[in-house]
């Protein structure tokens, strides 16, 4: 049998960036949908707003990119992106998801999610237990309930 410590790391990425691992509990968990598609790097500034979070950035997959017949290399846009991590400051969450949606977001959606990590590192998030619907004006609305998702648009 040989030492996982003295194993070199596996050639494919981690399916998560996260490290904690054989964990279960509750994390805040964020989706934004721009108005238009955004530069990689304009996207995530915007997303600054919004500071502490893991960040993951949706792009469009190649193959579904094959319908562009002017051969040239798809541009780094990115219509949406993830964002989860704790809880930490919810009067500063909620003017983050304010100043989203009077800039680029077309809609937010943002709740505390149940998870589990395996030991492996992958996560299973649990599936929300209700949505509430508000305006985009209504972030402060927002409360953080277990298992409540809240779309703001």
């Amino acid at each position: 049998m040989t030492d996982p410590a003295s194993t070199p790391p596996a050639s494919t990425p981690p399916t998560s960036t996260r490290t904690d691992k054989g964990v279960r509990g509750f994390e805040l968990d964020i989706h934004v949908a721009f108005t238009q598609p955004l530069p990689a790097a304009q996207a995530r500034a915007a997303l600054l707003t919004l500071d502490g979070f893991t960040v993951d950035l949706y792009r469009p997959h190649p193959a579904a990119l094959h319908a562009d017949q002017s051969g040239e290399d798809a541009p780094d846009e990115v219509p949406s992106a993830r964002l989860t991590g704790p809880l930490r400051d919810p009067e500063a969450l909620r003017a983050g998801l304010s100043a989203l949606l009077g800039g680029p977001a077309r809609y937010v959606e943002v709740g505390v999610r149940g998870f589990l990590r395996s030991a492996a590192g992958q996560t299973e998030w649990m599936p929300w237990k209700r949505n509430a619907v508000l305006p985009r004006a209504d972030a402060a609305r927002v409360t953080f309930e277990e298992g409540v998702r809240f779309v703001l648009e």
